[in-house]
């Protein structure tokens, strides 16, 4: 019998650090945009964790626009902040 490859096990849910990485961003700015509630997250306990299913969704739409006006979305646009 021929073994098996190792099973890539991808968390539903990543912490701020990992988070920022995936957004690209410094956790700084991921902690500010928490605080504006401009990206999806969650609280356990007292640590914020993030999903990453509703990430794609928040990057889903903001793709395809630049940065300069992807900011003034977040900053403007109902349909892409305040998630929470």
């Amino acid at each position: 019998m021929k073994p098996s490859a190792p099973t890539l096990i991808i968390p539903r849910y990543i912490d701020a650090n990992r988070t920022a990485q995936y957004l690209g961003i410094t956790t700084q700015a991921l902690y500010n945009l928490v605080a504006r509630r401009f990206v999806p997250f969650r609280k356990m306990g007292t640590k914020l964790v993030f999903d990453v299913q509703e990430l794609d969704a928040y990057i889903a739409r903001l793709d395809g626009i630049g940065a300069v006006e992807a900011a003034e979305r977040i900053l403007h646009d109902d349909t892409i902040g305040n998630v929470n």
